[in-house]
């Protein structure tokens, strides 16, 4: 398949290590659809065509992934430690 304009609707997601290869999110309101193509250069490889709630679990889980996936900041502990004492206010 080859490229064709994107809907109004979409939105571009490209790939962390390969420039040419993206995710193409488009909605389809008529058609109570939300499709996923994948994209090599101009050139669409597949696509998933997902009813709106199914599109809301995978955003679900692309959070759940993404926040597993983050980097821990260390962080001081929110309160006194082992031999401190909180001040009284």
């Amino acid at each position: 398949m080859r490229v064709v304009p994107a809907p109004a609707r979409s939105a571009v997601v490209r790939d962390r290590d390969r420039s040419t290869r993206a995710l193409r999110v488009t909605t389809h309101p008529d058609a109570g659809l939300v499709v996923l193509s994948l994209w090599d250069g101009d050139v669409c490889t597949t696509t998933l065509r997902l009813d709106p709630a199914d599109a809301a679990d995978l955003v679900r889980a692309l959070t759940d992934a993404a926040v597993a996936a983050a980097p821990r900041a260390q962080r001081p502990p929110l309160g006194p430690t082992t031999g401190e004492v909180a001040a009284a206010s």
